[in-house]
């Protein structure tokens, strides 16, 4: 009995030094700061903000219920597939982020592939980036240093992707797939300002297996020859189906355009350009890649500008055809001669009749081929978002409505992506 009466004691006595402690520490505590209201945060470099979805939550229909989370980054290029869809990228700490939207950009997921592919510079659509659809898409990884190039390849939309190896180091010139199981590869070496070594690839297999079907480093121009010049640098290749297809080269003068029709293994020079007036004078004329509006690549056209170095200006006029390159006519837009850090955008085409341009922060449409421009009423947020973002990257327009418009401070590694719905009239940051 004794023993449990000193056990009391003796818890009695520890629960009095505990509650003296207790007390001593509040009165010597110092008093609560008043609460401060929340002070702003200056946005990351990269500007960027996106709303992102988790990929568990990709088949969720329940807007409301679908977790999201946001996140800031440093967007490089886009492409828009159709009025909803689309993709963005950039290359932080040498990992590709890719995204893509499928309802006009209030939500994206991320389609990255693996961290452990190691990007030393930023990917360009029709180069190293190109999708059919919004299932089918392709990387590409130039070798670098140690690390060989690769090509990517996805058929879910980005949420996995296989890798498989590719037979040649030199550079990547253009990728053009036109349908998920056949496209080509234009690899090129030894490129001078009008000239370039060239070697083509073709896959039957959506770009597991590269076999190659044409290289001209043996080109004779005094002997009979198949194959695409070294003279001229490639500036876009198009494939109408499985066997017809081809290129258009940048030269020291006129644009050239050769054409294949047996899957790119031979190549013929196609229709000469007609030597105008208005690219007299210039000291180097820039061509396009060219842009197909229709699924039968029949109707396209390719920009060509008159760079003019003392000026420091180049004036945009316009080729186009109506029967998938078999020749092309010159048309004058007469918008003058673009200076300042974006002489370097071309127009934006949608079809044959109906484009956009902007000039400084105004932008301007055409409904005639570029004979006539309309200035468009000026939009607020376009025009204060080009005062903070000077230099614009890429305009795509991908339907009469619908159009992207991606722009930057390259200084201050920033870009934002904006959006409009009406046709150029008035536009919102994604």
């Amino acid at each position: 009995m004794s023993f449990k009466i000193t056990g009391f004691k003796a818890l009695g006595a520890v629960f009095t030094v505990l509650l003296t402690l207790l007390i001593l520490s509040a009165c010597s505590s110092p008093s609560p700061e008043p609460s401060q209201p929340p002070q702003p945060t200056e946005a990351p470099e990269e500007g960027q903000t996106i709303t992102l979805i988790t990929p568990d939550a990709q088949n969720i229909d329940n807007e409301k219920s679908t977790p999201k989370y946001q996140i800031q980054t440093r967007l490089t290029d886009f492409r828009l597939l159709n009025d909803a869809i689309g993709l963005a990228w950039g290359v932080t700490k040498n990992e590709l982020r890719i995204y893509m939207t499928m309802d006009n950009g209030k939500t994206w997921s991320n389609i990255s592939p693996s961290s452990n592919v190691q990007f030393l510079s930023n990917p360009v659509y029709g180069k190293d980036i190109f999708f059919t659809d919004p299932s089918n898409g392709w990387i590409i990884r130039s070798a670098s240093g140690h690390t060989e190039t690769v090509v990517l390849r996805t058929t879910d939309g980005g949420s996995s992707w296989k890798i498989s190896s590719f037979p040649d180091a030199n550079a990547i010139s253009s990728i053009y797939f036109n349908s998920p199981d056949h496209g080509w590869l234009m690899t090129s070496w030894d490129a001078k300002a009008t000239k370039e070594s060239k070697a083509l690839y073709a896959t039957n297999d959506g770009g597991a297996i590269w076999n190659l079907v044409m290289q001209n480093e043996q080109y004779n121009p005094n002997l009979p020859n198949n194959t695409i010049p070294i003279s001229g640098v490639i500036t876009g290749m198009v494939f109408k189906d499985f066997g017809h297809g081809f290129v258009t080269l940048q030269t020291g003068a006129l644009p050239k355009i050769y054409m294949t029709k047996d899957s790119g293994v031979t190549w013929d020079q196609g229709p000469e350009f007609l030597v105008n007036e208005q690219l007299r004078g210039c000291d180097r004329v820039i061509t396009g890649e060219p842009d197909f509006f229709d699924k039968a690549s029949l109707n396209g056209w390719m920009s060509v500008g008159c760079q003019k170095d003392k000026e420091g200006s180049i004036t945009y006029n316009g080729y186009f055809t109506a029967n998938g390159g078999g020749n092309w006519k010159f048309v004058t837009f007469g918008l003058g001669p673009q200076t300042g850090i974006n002489r370097h955008i071309a127009p934006a085409f949608l079809n044959a009749q109906l484009g956009w341009t902007l000039k400084k922060d105004v932008l301007y449409k055409t409904t005639n081929q570029g004979q006539t421009w309309t200035a468009l009423p000026a939009s607020g947020v376009l025009q204060s978002k080009l005062a903070e973002y000077p230099e614009i990257v890429k305009l795509q327009f991908v339907s009469s409505e619908v159009g992207w418009l991606l722009i930057e401070k390259k200084e201050d590694r920033k870009s934002i992506l904006l959006q409009t719905t009406n046709g150029g009239l008035s536009w919102r940051v994604m």
